[in-house]
């Protein structure tokens, strides 16, 4: 693969090359990762459509914001995140849609964290010829050749120990390829459980909608810190102290969920596509199948089991908050954790949840846990067909076209979610 320059000059591209970039730029922007989404559809053109042009002074964020978002401008861009939260939504969508489609047209286009300057990644077998012969790679107009990296460089090892939260699209190029080859080296076997719990979904061949929930992070003023430091007892906090900022990071634990669902569903012609709930309104949901994935983090997966049997609930106590996944029609009947990681825990507990819609001809379903093991055990459950029969073997007679609620228990070592067991199951 070889990898045009960022900070190429706009001749350096040839009439091939720019034919080959918008072909290319037309077929992401039909797929189902980018037609969901107007405002991504238009950050991706645009910074495309610069580039192409060798016009790189607007490829900045102040420029963005000023140009595509109507910010004034002397905006403030430390406060006003959003060229940041698009450019990172196009990074995910880019990232997905590669992982669905393979580029047909020679290039592959990608966009680097922090970076808003699109690069444009040829195949060695179709990369176009440069418009100046006799260009070699140490010029600002040459094409620099990336190594091949042997797929024995990617160690499990080293990637159980990327266990804080990460941006999920830089986590999906890492870990795709790598579940996608276990996928496909699996020896496939009859699991009829596993043809029944995902009939509708197979059977609609839509696109599924994952939901992930959001990450929030919270900066407080020196003086605030400081008034926390010194542990005062009455603390007023003034507006403008606090700032809340969403990112779009999530934990291993939910990308494995994601990734094991998603990969299912892909070797059966399934779409995907992924979204955050400050970018989907209800109204989109209530359209389409959808997945969410994560409890607590995520508002869908808690307002779906609210009200359902099994429910998450977190209960502040004089001794500290309680996680847990509480049985609503049998009291004292819970399962419960004290504390979360990164606290040492040897256990953890998740919630499978489906519920069928049949007016809408959809299933709404959510994978979520105490903690991200939880989350993880979960989403590898409705992948694994051997648990599905398992739960099949202990389900009433019919399950299959009921909604139904699973109760996991799993052991947690090395970082990693092992032995999941059913302790509970609600049919109806």
């Amino acid at each position: 693969m070889a990898v045009f320059p960022p900070h190429a000059k706009p001749e350096g591209l040839s009439p091939e090359q720019t034919a080959a970039i918008q072909a290319e730029l037309e077929a992401i922007l039909k797929s189902p990762s980018f037609s969901g989404s107007k405002r991504c559809h238009e950050f991706l053109e645009f910074i495309i459509e610069r580039a192409v042009a060798g016009d790189f002074e607007h490829l900045t964020e102040r420029f963005l914001g000023v140009d595509l978002f109507g910010r004034p401008v002397d905006y403030e861009t430390a406060t006003d995140a959003v060229v940041r939260v698009r450019a990172s939504d196009v990074r995910r969508r880019l990232s997905q849609h590669y992982l669905e489609q393979p580029s047909t047209s020679g290039v592959r286009i990608g966009l680097t964290s922090g970076s808003y300057i699109p690069e444009f990644h040829w195949t060695a077998s179709e990369e176009p010829k440069r418009s100046e012969p006799g260009a070699d790679s140490s010029s600002p107009m040459g094409v620099a050749q990336e190594p091949a990296v042997p797929a024995k460089a990617v160690h499990w090892a080293r990637i159980r120990s990327l266990i804080r939260p990460v941006p999920v699209a830089v986590a999906l190029l890492v870990l795709a390829g790598i579940f996608t080859a276990a996928w496909v080296r699996r020896p496939s076997a009859p699991h009829p459980a596993l043809e029944q719990f995902w009939q509708p979904v197979f059977e609609s061949k839509s696109p599924v909608t994952f939901c992930f929930g959001d990450t929030r992070t919270y900066y407080v003023t020196p003086e605030l810190e400081k008034a926390f430091e010194t542990d005062q007892q009455t603390i007023s906090v003034k507006q403008g102290q606090v700032r809340e900022v969403r990112g779009d990071a999530a934990s291993y634990g939910n990308i494995r969920a994601f990734l094991s669902i998603m990969n299912l569903l892909s070797s059966r012609g399934v779409a995907s596509q992924l979204r955050w709930p400050q970018e989907v309104q209800r109204a989109e949901l209530e359209k389409t199948n959808v997945i969410y994935i994560g409890a607590f983090s995520n508002s869908w997966t808690m307002s779906l089991n609210q009200n359902l049997r099994f429910a998450f609930e977190r209960v502040d106590t004089p001794g500290g908050f309680i996680w847990m996944i509480r049985d609503r029609y049998q009291p004292g009947r819970q399962w419960s954790l004290t504390h979360t990681y990164p606290q040492p825990i040897d256990r953890d507990y998740g919630l499978i949840t489906r519920v069928l819609d049949p007016e809408r001809k959809r299933v709404v379903i959510s994978v979520g846990g105490l903690n991200m093991f939880g989350t993880q055990a979960a989403g590898e459950f409705l992948a694994d067909g051997a648990a599905l029969d398992s739960f099949a073997r202990i389900a009433p007679k019919g399950w299959e076209k009921r909604n139904f609620q699973i109760v996991l228990e799993m052991g947690v070592s090395q970082n990693r979610a092992i032995d999941p067991k059913i302790v509970a199951i609600n049919v109806w």
